[in-house]
């Protein structure tokens, strides 16, 4: 390119940009002489864009806070300032939280990447900037450095919690952790609900999670065991009205929730992991997967959109393969091939596991009679022929049925 092809090119943009702002329309950033824009003046903006679409407050405000903090820490004033070079500097001085003074993990810094990506395609959109130029950055490796893991809840552990827990000045919120530990709902899920939302009268066992306090947005369903339904009878007051809160109290912060743990004499972290309100959570999934109900069914229980999700992180798979040994695995009644015929019998759940040699290894799986009867219309209605697992849309009928297996498994 010539001096003159450059100049031109040059005076073109210059064109451009006055003909956008006489038209108040704004100039893209990556035009020659665009006025500088502040990242602090476009956060704002970019800020009362999510306000407007109606996003959750926590999320909007995590975002931003990434952002600024991105932005202050690497000394980026102008959109123009932004490198990728900025970033992997700030990134290999081992980056600290304000806060707490530790070392951030792998996780937290790629979730400040992500944030400072998510705005600069948000410019891209608004015509602002040309390309995003943190577009190639890598993230970092979070397999084998994760600094948050949850470990589940024994029963003795919840029975001790139960039983010597209580806050001293504080209002009792034990019968929280035990519906948490019982029914698999976030802590905000159940922090919330009324008693219109609950629905154990005439032999019904489910809850209402409201869109607005669902973490997917919408409107789910939530089975409850028997247990619950007698808990939720006797704690119902006699003349209940349907806007009242099932909780009348709010659940502590996890600091506090640490405090009571150990008051009782409970270790809360671990070199196994933390007894967080969300190992509560946890706890369900894996309780669930030791009594064999099979991965789709607890996915849909704990409503994750991939099984991949609720097989990672919501079941100890260590323990669990700890049960059984591989031999005793096929040498059971469920794998035989007396109980499970190539021809796909009623009640039996098909799933495929791919080996690292790349071979397709095709288990039937019994399930109990219970849940058989729950599940094998669907079963034999709604497989794919292709690869003989339910396909996504048997989520949803695995919803409905789902209490029929607590009513089998619960104990």
């Amino acid at each position: 390119t010539t001096h003159l092809d450059r100049a031109l090119k040059h005076e073109k943009e210059l064109k451009q940009g006055i003909a956008l702002q006489e038209q108040g329309l704004p100039v893209p950033s990556h035009l020659f002489g665009a006025p500088t824009r502040k990242i602090l003046d476009l956060v704002a903006d970019y800020e009362r864009s999510h306000t407007a679409k109606r996003l959750r407050q926590k999320h909007i405000h995590d975002t931003v806070t990434r952002i600024k903090t991105l932005a202050e820490v690497c000394n980026w004033e102008d959109l123009g300032d932004i490198t990728p070079t900025g970033f992997e500097q700030w990134r290999g001085q081992v980056p600290v939280c304000e806060r707490t003074g530790r070392e951030l993990s792998a996780k937290t810094i790629n979730e400040y990447l992500l944030s400072m990506r998510a705005f600069l395609n948000w410019l891209k959109k608004q015509g602002i900037i040309e390309r995003d130029p943190l577009e190639y950055v890598e993230k970092c490796e979070t397999r084998g450095n994760e600094t948050k893991n949850r470990r589940e809840w024994t029963d003795d552990e919840l029975e001790t919690f139960m039983r010597y827990g209580k806050p001293p000045h504080r209002a009792d919120y034990r019968i929280g952790i035990w519906l948490l530990h019982w029914t698999g709902l976030r802590k905000n899920e159940l922090q919330n609900p009324r008693w219109g939302d609950v629905f154990i009268d005439d032999g019904k066992a489910q809850a209402i999670i409201r869109a607005k306090y669902s973490k997917g947005r919408t409107s789910e369903q939530i089975p409850l065991m028997p247990k619950v339904v007698a808990q939720l009878h006797s704690m119902r007051p006699k003349k209940w009205k349907p806007e009242d809160k099932v909780l009348p109290f709010r659940l502590p912060g996890s600091e506090q929730f640490r405090v009571d743990q150990e008051r009782a004499g409970l270790v809360y972290k671990n070199e196994f992991g933390d007894h967080d309100f969300h190992s509560l959570r946890y706890s369900h999934g894996h309780w669930l997967a030791v009594r064999g109900v099979p991965l789709l069914v607890i996915q849909a229980i704990l409503r994750h959109k991939d099984p991949s999700t609720t097989a990672r992180h919501y079941m100890n798979i260590a323990k669990l393969a700890a049960n059984k040994t591989l031999e005793e695995v096929y040498a059971s009644e469920g794998c035989t091939p007396n109980c499970t015929p190539l021809d796909g019998q009623e009640g039996l759940l098909r799933s495929q596991t791919v080996t690292k040699s790349g071979k397709l290894e095709v288990l039937q799986i019994a399930v109990g009679d219970a849940l058989s009867r729950a599940l094998a219309p669907f079963v034999t209605q709604g497989l794919n022929p292709v690869n003989g697992c339910p396909s996504l849309t048997l989520l949803g009928k695995l919803k409905i049925f789902s209490e029929r297996i607590f009513a089998a498994k619960s104990c």
